[in-house]
Parts: structure tokens; C-alpha cells; sequence
């Protein structure tokens, strides 16, 4: 029976000026050049601060690039803006923004075959934007669950769906807006997706929700420690995920490098409670 290795990296935060996290990124080429996968999935965001600074989008898709393996990627709130309603950072997905993405990595949302399962790319600053684009993206994750074909479906969105309930309404900047929400998963439930893949929230979990299993990946970036201790007993450390799927059946495993090092920001965000990393002084080695 043949498998096929996939990676799920996310929340890299690259840049050629910031460059807090290039030991980490390192860290992870190394793995990937010494057991290549059939396909790298970055989940989001891939830049620093690339709503301000589009050459950081630049650099983070040249250094995907650069790992010479099969790759997608899907854009994450410090990559093309966040869900208008709820733009924390102040920093809303644009027309302009969207355009940056497509300059400079390619599809915003996207299907991807690989063996007997197809993996679907969506971008979830649209998810209860009210964006025209928003309603195209939907259009296009029905008619590419409806065609199929009995295909097993992997899902891949920046902001997970839910903390602990599909069920919370509060507003949030954190996982997909609870309007868009119920829509979303309702489809997924209904056209044989069998895993979600998240990331966002710098730290690695794993649940099943209505039998599909959603996994959140870990940073290579930053962590917070006080926050994972506190919110979900868990100690966050750096990482990726990596899927292995055969016929009928997707499987995953963290993985937590040795040469990758706990980033704790922690000092910083109490320090500047009304900022965040993208506040950070250019990187001085």
C-alpha cells in the first residue's frame, strides 16, 4: 500500500530584518532536506509583518521555496490582514492585501490530490468578512467537496474553528468567527472531511469534533508559556505535524526537533499589552 508523508508547518514568522525565528526555520530546512515529504503545507502566517511589509511575504514564500519539495501554503492574519470585524492589530484583509498574497505566493484558497485524499486550502480571513471574496471562496469549497469523487478530504485553515465549543459566540480574533463558523463545519461534517489542520494559536492540540479530527500545529516561532500553562496545561514548545495517509486512513505525529528552541514571549506581551511580535525592533545579531 503506498503512503505519503505530509508536512503541516506553521506560524514561521520570517523576515530579512526581524529575524528572531531564522534559527528555528533552520532547524526545520534540516529536517526536510534529510527525509524530503511528498508535500509541505505551510498553515499561515509564513511573514513577520507582511500587511506593513510585502518583502516579508517575499522572503518567507523564496524560503518555502527553497526547501525543493512540493509545497502549498495558506495565508494567516500577519500574512494578508485579519477578518475585518475583528482586526485586533488593526491591520483588516484588503483588496490590496489579497493582491500582495496572489503576487507573491500564488492561490489564496486551493485543492490539492495527493494519492487517494484530496487536501483543500482555505483562507480563514475571509471566513465572516462579508467580503465578495468571501462568498467565492465558499462557492469553491462546494463544488470542490461535491466533485470529489469519494476522495477522504484534509482541510487547512490558519485560525482553528473553535477553542473548547463550536458553540461560543464571544467575538474573537482567535479562531473563526461563530457566524461564518457553523456553515463551515456543517460542510465539512457532511462531505467526508476527516481532518482539520490549524494553527494560529502557537501550541500543539489535538480533539475530534463530530468524528473529524482537528489538530492544531505548533509554532517554529514564538511561544508563550505562561499563556499554554495557563489556558490549556500545556508546556508549548516549537514543532510541525507530520500526516501519513494510505487509503483510507490519515494519521499524524508531533514532531518537536531538538535544535528547535523554546522563543517565549511571555516578557514581551507583558510588556507591550496593547502590541504584539510585529512590535518588535528590527533583529541586530
Amino acid at each position: 500500500m503506498t503512503k505519503f508523508r505530509v508536512v503541516h508547518v506553521s506560524d514561521t514568522h520570517l523576515s530579512p530584518t526581524h529575524a528572531y525565528f531564522a534559527m528555528n526555520w533552520a532547524a526545520f530546512r534540516d529536517e526536510i532536506a534529510a527525509a524530503p515529504p511528498d508535500l509541505v503545507v505551510h498553515g499561515g502566517d509564513m511573514a513577520f509583518n507582511a500587511p506593513v511589509v510585502e518583502e516579508d511575504l517575499a522572503f518567507a514564500a523564496r524560503e518555502l521555496a527553497a526547501l525543493g519539495v512540493p509545497w502549498r501554503a495558506i495565508p494567516g492574519n500577519h500574512d494578508i490582514g485579519e477578518v475585518p470585524k475583528f482586526a485586533r492589530l488593526g491591520q483588516p484583509i484588503t483588496p490590496d492585501l489579497i493582491a500582495a498574497w496572489h503576487r507573491q505566493v500564488g492561490a489564496q484558497y486551493w485543492v490539492y490530490d495527493i494519492g487517494a485524499w484530496r487536501l483543500v486550502g482555505l483562507d480563514t480571513a475571509l471566513m465572516g468578512s462579508g467580503l465578495p471574496e468571501e462568498a467565492a471562496q465558499m462557492d469553491f469549497f462546494r463544488a470542490t467537496l461535491a466533485d470529489r469523487a469519494g476522495r477522504p478530504v484534509m482541510v487547512f485553515i490558519h485560525m482553528p474553528p473553535f477553542d473548547r465549543s463550536a458553540k461560543e459566540t464571544a467575538a474573537t480574533t482567535s479562531y473563526i468567527p461563530f457566524a461564518a463558523r457553523g456553515a463551515f463545519l456543517d460542510r465539512c461534517v457532511a462531505n467526508g472531511v476527516k481532518a482539520i489542520c490549524c494553527g494560529h494559536m502557537h501550541v500543539y492540540r489535538s480533539h475530534v469534533h463530530r468524528g473529524m479530527e482537528i489538530v492544531w500545529a505548533p509554532p517554529t516561532a514564538m511561544v508563550g508559556v505562561q499563556r499554554g500553562l495557563a489556558k490549556w496545561q500545556r508546556f508549548p514548545r516549537p514543532g510541525y505535524v507530520e500526516w501519513t495517509l494510505d487509503e483510507t486512513r490519515a494519521t499524524h505525529r508531533l514532531v518537536e526537533p531538538a535544535r528547535m528552541f523554546v522563543i517565549d514571549m511571555t516578557g514581551w506581551s507583558a510588556a507591550n499589552p496593547a502590541g504584539t511580535v510585529t512590535t518588535l525592533p528590527p533583529w541586530r545579531s
